[in-house]
């Protein structure tokens, strides 16, 4: 620890404080332009110069370090002219157009020279012009060359943050340029946050450009309704219509980062395709509705009260919707139409939910992201992270570049992280099993053993993160698990392997810590409010008295089926009904054609959802439910905290909050769900979920609360568990290849495809294969090809890269009208392919 006098403060702080650290922690304003917490020092802008006794020159706060006995001046008056003269500079070739930019009024050097500068500008040369019109460098940055002051802040969130390295500086001294290569932004992830961290008005956002002033908006701070990392945004609105998206600096999980998906993707609720009111299928043709008449239908083809009962039915609903609907979705369902059988996920294998238990219990660590990704060794499997959590990826690559922790990673597809892993590995889906098995064998070995003959492949990648995971230097372990590994066929005995993994490397005596990396803004609330088959709210067991006791009603007591049995109940007629909320399964279930067949045998299809889709045009009542900000809720991101997503407009047209819609439905058949307000809602789910135990809606701040306590835990005792074996790939040999599908770095589920901004900047689908594989078809980059499977084809464009296993080929699945999932066959994941190139 060190003691220093700041203005005549006292005060002790550790060792390698940072002098800006320690005057602020005295909220003492040290100005600066090139400093941010997340980036190493720089000290460039040197307006954080502050003079330190018995020093012979002035000192850059945001790169000196303190030293005991130090004594600091902030606000002398050698200080103050360093600064009206630091300001002076930059002003000499500013250009003076305030009024016309769209950073007026938040601008950095705005606020500096009123507060610091001179007043006064001795300077009387011509300023220095780049060009005279703005730079356009993609579809959602637009660049001023004139107006940059070379704080280099950009350059640094790009290399060091996000990983993109898209943009650099030319030239030097008053002729030094930031720019992309030939002035274009071609490895640009599109995420904005060069923007977010711009002082002033160089680089814009082309979609917000002119729109409006800060003063004419209207900020609402929610929670991104993207993937599951549960990044904090300001949504600004004027006059009711969305203008644009930020984030605040050093709030939330994300800091001030976004993807480009959570910066420009929200306008997909003013898409066209919006349902603004109720449709009813009359003479078999879709036609609007009012809300009587649907309600009225509904109760007609359903029955009354005492004949629901025995009514077949089964239930999906969309994680991206709020714990609040969730939970309301599933007690409708078990407590009005007396079912178990519902589901949150068209993607999954069967199996899944009987496995999640064990290792959501007291292994799946409630704890900050930051703190999870600042364990000793971080161990990712089965994910993307660069596509499916962007968010994520910039913190892991943060971290491990500040402070070298261990990266390991495990997955299908390459990602931009694997430049910072000290070991990657490209994996089919299947043998994550076989991997984790391995891995699990070997750190409860000694001494240390071989792997398994399944896992010679991955023999040289489990010794070291084996023996990494063992090393008497590692305290501290973190399991990231993806989405990969719930998809593939074997996914139950992979996660009871990685349970397995979980308690050899706790009775070695290491701090672990787990969390799913969900492509799904709530899919981890889905699962604690009971949207599942075979646990009620809270992870609690079918039967559970504390339920009927709250609900005050007598539960269902057969056992519940996931989606896969509950499409085939439906195909083959053992089912009359189906209740899909916000979910398409038309687009997203690995079988079209079992879908369509479903839907069009189950006699009785209700689809509640904010967008027009393949699904809702084959329903026989289409409900309008609000979109995203349209209604208030809490959702539960990936680190098990608690959100809010808060309304900023109303529902548009004739829709209506979705969970409004569901008490609307129980009252028509003579239930009643909970009470009319949020709270009361929450309230109710508090009283069953352990982890929201003692909590009420007024807990929860803008940041969210970490739900720590823990709920339902497993006993923890070993059982046997039998080597997996490899998943059958006998299509290999004949030159197939493996197809995987996932997330786009551009798009989320189904639902950007509606946002404008996103589809002008990825507006199709492709094939992405290795280069080598191009090489041998004789192929480019961009041409048409037929993508078949033994089930059926689609046409695409071909996308090269050099990362990528000669034996894969991955498709986004983001895009319903490549009707992808014709290509699969009983929700089985994954699919031998040919790429067959199109005649010219």
């Amino acid at each position: 620890m060190a003691n220093i006098t700041i203005d005549g403060i006292e005060l002790e702080v550790p060792d390698g404080t940072l002098i800006l650290e320690a005057a602020r922690s005295l909220d003492i304003d040290v100005p600066t332009f090139c400093y941010q917490k997340r980036f190493a020092p720089l000290a460039s802008c040197r307006m954080c110069l502050v003079s330190v006794e018995n020093s012979p020159k002035m000192q850059p706060a945001c790169a000196t370090p303190v030293a005991d006995g130090m004594v600091v001046h902030t606000a002398s008056e050698q200080v103050a002219q360093t600064r009206q003269s630091m300001l002076e500079l930059l002003l000499a070739n500013h250009p003076l157009d305030c009024p016309v930019c769209d950073k007026g009024g938040e601008c950095e050097l705005q606020d500096m020279v009123f507060k610091y500068g001179a007043g006064t500008s001795r300077f009387r040369d011509e300023k220095r012009v780049f060009r005279s019109r703005d730079l356009s460098l993609n579809q959602v940055i637009i660049f001023n060359a004139n107006r940059c002051i070379q704080c280099q802040r950009c350059v640094r969130m790009c290399e060091d943050v996000v990983g993109a390295v898209a943009l650099g500086t030319i030239e030097k001294g008053m002729d030094s340029e930031i720019t992309g290569f030939e002035n274009s932004l071609t490895g640009c992830d599109h995420c904005g946050n060069c923007i977010e961290v711009c002082p002033v008005g160089a680089l814009m956002s082309q979609p917000y450009r002119y729109k409006a002033r800060p003063w004419d908006l209207v900020e609402t701070e929610t929670t991104c309704s993207f993937c599951g990392t549960g990044c904090q945004l300001t949504v600004s609105t004027r006059e009711g219509q969305l203008a644009r998206v930020k984030s605040k600096y050093e709030t939330g999980v994300n800091g001030e980062t976004l993807c480009v998906k959570g910066r420009f993707g929200i306008d997909f609720i003013n898409s066209e395709n919006r349902i603004e009111t109720p449709w009813a299928r009359r003479s078999g043709a879709l036609e609007p509705v009012s809300w009587d008449e649907a309600y009225e239908l509904m109760r007609h083809r359903l029955g009354q009260p005492d004949q629901i009962e025995g009514h077949r039915i089964g239930g999906l609903a969309s994680a991206h919707l709020t714990n609040e609907t969730l939970y309301l979705f599933q007690k409708m369902l078990r407590t009005v139409f007396r079912t178990n059988n519902i589901d949150s996920s068209s993607r999954w294998v069967s199996g899944v939910y009987d496995v999640l238990p064990g290792l959501v219990g007291d292994l799946y660590t409630r704890q900050s992201l930051e703190n999870t990704v600042s364990a000793d060794a971080i161990f990712a499997i089965g994910s993307n992270i660069t596509d499916d959590n962007p968010v994520t990826d910039y913190l892991l690559r943060s971290k491990v570049r500040q402070h070298g922790n261990k990266l390991f990673l495990a997955s299908v597809r390459p990602s931009r992280l694997d430049a910072d892993a000290q070991a990657h590995l490209r994996l089919l889906p299947g043998d994550e099993a076989i991997m984790i098995s391995a891995v699990a064998e070997m750190v409860s070995s000694s001494p240390e053993k071989e792997p398994p003959p399944a896992a010679a492949p991955f023999a040289e990648f489990t010794r070291k993160i084996a023996s990494t995971l063992k090393a008497s230097n590692t305290s501290s372990v973190s399991v990231l698990v993806g989405m990969e590994i719930l998809r593939a066929t074997n996914a139950g005995q992979a996660l009871q392997w990685l349970e397995r993994l979980l308690r050899n490397l706790q009775q070695a005596g290491k701090q672990v810590s787990l969390q799913f990396l969900f492509d799904r803004c709530n899919q981890f609330g889905a699962w604690e409010m009971g949207v599942q088959p075979n646990h009620l709210p809270g992870w609690r067991r079918p039967g559970d008295v504390r339920v009927s006791e709250v609900w005050q009603a007598q539960l269902p007591p057969e056992p519940g089926v996931d989606v896969h049995e509950m499409l085939q109940r439906c195909a083959n007629g053992t089912t009359s009904c189906l209740y899909l909320l916000g979910s398409d399964p038309v687009s997203t279930y690995p079988d079209r054609s079992l879908v369509e067949k479903a839907m069009s045998s189950a006699g009785f299809v209700i689809a509640q959802a904010s967008h027009h889709s393949e699904t809702t045009q084959l329903a026989d009542i289409i409900l309008p439910g609000a979109a995203f900000g349209e209604e208030t809720g809490t959702m539960t991101n990936n680190e098990g905290r608690m959100q809010l997503s808060r309304e900023f407009r109303p529902p548009i047209g004739n829709a209506r909050r979705n969970s409004d819609i569901l008490n609307q439905i129980a009252e028509v058949l003579g239930h009643k769900l909970s009470g009319s307000k949020l709270e009361d809602t929450f309230a109710e789910i508090a009283q069953l979920v352990p982890s929201l135990e003692g909590m009420s809606l007024a807990d929860i701040g803008d940041e969210g609360l970490l739900c720590t306590s823990q709920g339902q835990t497993e006993d923890g005792q070993f059982k046997e568990l039998p080597l997996p074996s490899r998943v059958d790939r006998s299509w290999n040999s004949n030159g197939k290849l493996t197809l995987v599908t996932g997330e786009s770095r551009f798009h989320a589920s189904y639902v950007t495809e509606h946002s404008a901004t996103l589809s002008s900047i990825s507006s199709q689908a492709y094939v992405e294969i290795a280069d080598t594989v191009c090489q041998e078809l004789g192929l480019k980059t961009g041409e048409l090809v037929t993508l078949r499977s033994p089930h059926g084809e689609t046409t695409l464009q071909v996308k090269t890269n050099r990362q990528f296993p000669p034996g894969l080929a991955f498709v986004p699945e983001n895009f319903a009208r490549q009707r992808l999932n014709e290509l699969f066959k009983n929700g089985e994941y994954s699919s031998p392919v040919d790429i067959i190139p199109n005649e010219v």
